[in-house]
């Protein structure tokens, strides 16, 4: 899992490497204050750089529109949710530049102070991107303003964590946080059983009954080992028994079924197993299927596709879905289970207990823990920086709103990012 910082700064990171500049030198050399928000003096290297953001966010928004990647000048002549797109791109820098003055407001209300790592990390992206692409320099964005700004991220994290953390006002305990993780998240490991044949066709009715009584055999083995963790590792050796099934049932290249012999594994023994491998590999953890978009916790993740409507699911969407029901509705821990995936495809199941890897070297690491903080209450906390951000009183200056308008920077985008 991401960490709200690596979120927050990667954001920022990506955002500082999409904001393409042009050749326009010393456009932001005169004007040095862009506008006031709260009785706070923003650079104009931070307004236009949140210019160079609104823009892009701009194209991004007519490319979904269109299908295509526009020019510049199709975006200048453009407009957006009826509004002129310089002005829009404008308003976005606005409000960008008003959001971060929120932050330094709301950094500084908690009596907040960056560390020594923060302050470099927040340095070493900065100085990154701004020796990464010269133009950042040549649009007037210095690199002081491009340390605000990757500043500001580090500052987002620690008022997250003020509120939200442990010991913050608004968060919650660390068992209430461990319930949240049990309840929306579960770790399995499966075996796939296909029902097709080496062409992808449906096997014959007899050739179903031998494979379904083939898993029934697998869960009964796996079951009758003493202990979650045993269990866990009879399913791999489930799976590689299964490999050496299909490998001598397969057509050979000159169309003969081979005739190896293949004996059904009966119910093994209780006797534990001991192994110095992965005591999780292959293991998965699945994220209860919300209505909500969500990120992946890792990398064994199965992400599922949000937001989408009966109408629009696919064959597969739904499975997945009828899958993830499963597991959080139907399916016990600490037992394997036989579960028809599809048509084509079942499984040989087991949920494990996710509370035996919330451990300090596993899934309750720090970044684990600030995820889980981030993904129970970020949008709980936008919306308190929103509010904070909207009461903010805004007096631009005309002048440098008229200098840095947006197509009076060269725009032209270069950057592989």
């Amino acid at each position: 899992m991401k960490t709200f910082k690596k979120m927050t700064a990667v954001t920022a990171a990506l955002a500082i490497a999409s904001a393409f500049t042009g050749c326009t030198p010393s456009v932001g050399s005169g004007t040095t204050e862009a506008l006031t928000i709260g009785g706070r003096e923003i650079p104009a290297g931070v307004f236009i750089y949140y210019t160079m953001q609104g823009f892009s966010e701009a194209q991004s928004i007519i490319q979904t529109n269109t299908g295509e990647v526009p020019e510049i000048k199709d975006v200048k002549n453009s407009n957006i949710d009826s509004i002129d797109s310089s002005d829009w791109i404008q308003n976005k820098a606005t409000e960008y530049c008003a959001g971060y003055a929120g932050i330094l407001d709301e950094f500084e209300a908690i009596g907040g102070t960056l560390t020594a790592q923060d302050l470099d990390d927040a340095e070493e992206m900065a100085n990154y991107y701004y020796m990464q692409d010269a133009r950042i320099e040549e649009n007037g964005v210095s690199l002081d303003s491009m340390k605000k700004i990757a500043e500001s991220t580090y500052m987002e994290q620690a008022i997250f964590e003020h509120y939200y953390g442990f010991e913050g006002e608004k968060g919650c305990s660390e068992e209430e946080l461990k319930n949240y993780f049990d309840e929306n998240y579960a770790r399995v490991k499966y075996v796939s059983i296909s029902l097709l044949d080496e062409v992808g066709e449906k096997v014959a009715p007899d050739k179903e009954k031998e494979l379904r009584k083939l898993a029934e055999n697998y869960a009964e083995q796996v079951n009758k080992k003493s202990g979650e963790l045993n269990k866990m590792h009879e399913l791999d050796a489930v799976s590689e028994e299964y490999d050496e099934y299909v490998a001598a049932h397969t057509t050979t290249a000159e169309g003969a079924t081979t005739t190896t012999t293949t004996t059904t594994t009966t119910a093994a023994d209780e006797t534990t197993t001991t192994t110095t491998t992965d005591p999780y590999a292959n293991e998965r953890l699945i994220q209860k299927y919300t209505t909500t978009t969500t990120e992946a916790a890792d990398e064994n993740t199965l992400e599922l596709e949000t937001e989408t409507t009966e109408a629009e699911e696919t064959e597969e969407d739904k499975n997945s879905r009828l899958f993830n029901e499963y597991v959080f509705n139907e399916l016990g821990k600490g037992e394997a289970k036989v579960y028809d995936y599809s048509e084509d495809t079942i499984y040989v199941v087991m949920r494990g207990d996710l509370r035996e890897r919330m451990t300090e070297d596993d899934y309750w690491t720090e970044d684990y823990v600030l995820s889980l903080q981030s993904q129970r209450y970020y949008e709980e906390f936008i919306d308190y920086l929103d509010e904070k951000k909207n009461s903010l009183t805004i007096e631009k200056n005309k002048s440098a709103y008229r200098r840095y308008a947006p197509f009076k920077l060269n725009l032209e985008t270069t950057s592989t990012y």
